[in-house]
């Protein structure tokens, strides 16, 4: 399949020197690993020397959550690191694979003449601000550099969109409709499957999956619809029985407890009643909810707990929870470039916990205090995150063409965004960034030709 880089050509020289020289960053002055990524290598390491799916040391004390900590696809996808024993060639395979879901975006949103419908001035256009975008979001360069499962995850969710822009996209030839429309519903299915196993945030999505498959089969009584939808649902009931052996509980991940206590009720309380409050508030949950015997009742405990406090003010944690929703889209990503570059900060107990606390005037003081430098290149961050955001949607409301194909868009982006909450950040909107981008090109790109005619 020819790929269209007549235009483009020249920008993705640009984007491999960009990726290119946050690699030699790296090796030049390696930044601290991240928590996270120490639970990948070392779930990676046990898969690939015992078998055993676990992001903790097996040497220690078993700790049953670091069962389901982490789900199978990133670790194995680690596993060339671990065999070569150099982390070198995961970061150049993350390398190809940022390009590939940059390459593929681009495909759907601005390539197809069906899709730009401007012509030469058009595509020049757009592809000028597809560039622009796309160099005004660091997390992408600063996370192929990473051992993180944000870049694997973001390519699964732009061939996820891939295949759906083809389910709705009449085929060239009519006939072969329905061929190809079944095979776009399997390739959907395998990549959401594949997403499920790499970010336990997207298994909940399989409802909407289920939800969409049977309006469909309903619609246009393909078959394929239902027996596709199968794949998500095997992968789901067969890891969580996994997980039911070996910890008593079939849970998907024990991930979704932890932000549930340690970030969505610490900074619920923390924005009312302070920190300190907060931290004795979840530390009075912790040794309650320890003197359980089994896991499973020590988890069923936690989640009532945080129920219970959150139901005592449910109207305060709605409007704090979609606070930390806004938040998602607009994070510039202080951490990720100062922990990055090793930058070196100012005393402070952290961007996030500042802004829960203290609120934006707090978190403007503590941007300060790291150098006016810094503020303004996150400043101007913050001013293309909004310019991603306001063009996507105005290609959801205004977009001409493939209506279902947007409304997924939206359920989708909305879906990671509502579950986030109030862990919104950077380096969360990542995977859909690629995917605001390219909504945001189709959003602005007319807009634009249209006032340049009309001058």
């Amino acid at each position: 399949m020819k790929l269209p880089f007549n235009r483009f050509s020249l920008s993705l020289a640009g984007l491999l020197l960009v990726h290119l020289l946050f690699f030699l960053s790296v090796q030049i002055n390696p930044p601290a690993p991240l928590s996270d990524s120490e639970d990948y290598l070392n779930a990676s390491r046990n898969v690939y020397s015992t078998g055993v799916l676990y992001a903790g040391d097996l040497s220690e004390s078993i700790v049953e959550e670091q069962f389901t900590r982490r789900p199978p696809f990133y670790p194995i996808f680690l596993g060339v690191g671990v065999l070569t024993r150099s982390t070198i060639p995961v970061l150049l395979i993350q390398f190809l694979v940022s390009i590939f879901s940059i390459v593929w975006i681009y495909k759907i949103f601005i390539s197809d003449r069906e899709i730009t419908g401007n012509g030469s001035s058009g595509s020049s256009a757009s592809t000028l601000l597809f560039i622009s975008l796309l160099l005004a979001t660091p997390a992408q360069f600063i996370y192929a550099n990473r051992i993180m499962a944000e870049i694997p995850f973001q390519l699964l969710l732009v061939l996820l969109v891939w295949s759906v822009y083809h389910i709705f996209k009449e085929p060239e030839q009519p006939g072969e409709k329905s061929r190809l429309t079944n095979r776009y519903i399997w390739l959907f299915h395998l990549f959401l499957t594949l997403g499920m196993a790499t970010k336990p945030v997207l298994y909940p999505f399989a409802i909407f999956s289920v939800l969409i498959s049977l309006g469909l089969f309903l619609r246009t009584k393909q078959w394929a619809y239902l027996w596709a939808v199968m794949l998500p649902i095997l992968w789901i009931s067969i890891y969580s029985y996994r997980n039911y052996a070996r910890t008593g509980l079939a849970q998907y991940s024990s991930i979704q407890t932890a932000n549930m206590v340690n970030y969505n009720l610490r900074y619920f309380i923390m924005g009312t009643e302070g920190s300190e409050t907060a931290a004795a508030e979840v530390d009075n949950l912790y040794d309650v909810c320890g003197n359980r015997i089994t896991y499973r009742e020590k988890n069923k405990c936690l989640g009532e707990g945080v129920k219970e406090i959150i139901l005592e003010r449910p109207a305060a944690y709605a409007v704090f929870h979609l606070k930390g929703s806004v938040r998602y889209f607009l994070d510039p990503g202080r951490f990720d470039l100062v922990t990055f570059f090793n930058i070196r900060q100012a005393d402070s107990p952290g961007f996030l916990r500042t802004l829960n606390q203290e609120g934006l005037s707090g978190a403007f003081r503590l941007l300060k205090a790291q150098g006016w430098g810094l503020v303004l290149i996150l400043g101007g961050i913050v001013l293309f995150k909004l310019l991603k955001i306001s063009g996507f949607i105005i290609y959801l409301i205004k977009g001409k063409e493939m209506i279902p194909f947007r409304i997924f868009l939206a359920l989708l982006v909305g879906y990671l965004a509502l579950v986030t909450g109030p862990l919104g950040a950077s380096r969360f909107l990542l995977p859909v960034e690629l995917i605001l981008i390219g909504g945001a090109v189709k959003g602005w790109t007319p807009l634009l030709l249209s006032r340049k005619s009309h001058r």
